[in-house]
């Protein structure tokens, strides 16, 4: 199997994985960001704990089927550019792997490829998440074809670069130059074998993937709230065909402001953020760690 094969097999099992073990947070996040009503509860718990006594358990797992159906692609979409484009840059210019504009530049053309998939699946995802109905995934595609037509799947689009841009170039920035850090600590110890810190493939420990994209998805999540939530906002206007939907962005920044000040654009970051590290974790580290298992292989053969 080529090399490509296997980076498609990494970020489809990470994208999997990742997906169904969080998923939950997911819809409780979303479910904080469109709220309107103060929200009087201090703790995750009890966040929690409020969330089940006036919903279901298995509404938390609403939008997963089509979460699943193409954060596969679009992770291997999001994975895929960044290697391709960082390997680009370090053999036609003079950025190599460990150059910060190299990681910056490489997560900016991830993140505009990306997000075609990954915003159809944030529109109905959102919807699902949000609404008090049950509703199947089909009947909604089916909605939003009939009423805005291509478009509607694509709502939110120009926002979510504007989000994801910021947080895909901060996190990778971040992510690298940590994970470059603890490769030169691991190669000061004369337990470990050699580690290539120049090449794509470092073989660092399974926890330095884990404790790296921890820091660097933190950092990132909190730069990228507020305009997340205006995001959100936007995606799940089409149900509500209300002012929102008309207004547009800046209207729902305004709508923000008047009802809750600069703490309205804060709501549920803890949520995203305790859904945010696992998601990004475990993505990173399985697909880091099946990257280094295929070029141990290749370099074995």
């Amino acid at each position: 199997m080529t090399s490509y094969g296997y980076h498609v097999i990494a970020s489809s099992a990470a994208a999997v994985v990742a997906r169904v073990c969080t998923h939950p947070l997911d819809t409780l996040k979303t479910r904080l960001q469109v709220a309107n009503e103060p929200i009087h509860f201090r703790t995750l718990p009890e966040t929690y704990a409020k969330f089940i006594r006036t919903n279901s358990i298995a509404s938390l797992y609403r939008g997963l089927p089509v979460s699943l159906v193409f954060s596969v692609p679009a992770l291997s979409i999001y994975l895929s550019c960044y290697d391709i484009t960082s390997g680009y840059l370090d053999k036609s210019t003079s950025l190599s792997r460990n150059h910060s504009t190299n990681h910056l530049l490489s997560g900016f053309v991830a993140e505009i490829f990306a997000s075609l998939a990954f915003t159809p699946m944030e529109v109905m995802k959102n919807q699902l998440q949000t609404t008090k109905q049950s509703e199947s995934t089909l009947s909604l595609a089916s909605r939003i074809w009939r009423v805005e037509g291509l478009p509607g799947f694509f709502r939110g689009y120009t926002m979510s670069l504007a989000v994801f841009v910021p947080y895909t170039m901060t996190y990778f920035a971040v992510y690298e130059k940590l994970k470059s850090y603890m490769a030169q600590h691991y190669l000061s110890s004369p337990l470990n074998t050699p580690v290539k810190t120049d090449s794509m493939v470092s073989q660092l420990p399974f926890a330095a993937y884990m404790a790296s994209s921890t820091i660097a998805c933190a950092i990132g999540i909190t730069i990228s709230t507020p305009l997340d939530i205006v995001k959100t906002r936007w995606q799940i206007s089409f149900s509500e065909q209300g002012t929102a939907y008309k207004g547009g962005p800046v209207y729902i920044i305004k709508q923000m402001w008047q009802q809750g000040g600069y703490r309205a654009f804060s709501r549920g970051m803890l949520t995203r953020i305790c859904w945010g590290i696992p998601s990004t974790a475990i993505s990173m580290t399985i697909y880091e760690s099946i990257k280094d298992w295929y070029a141990m292989e290749h370099q074995n053969h």
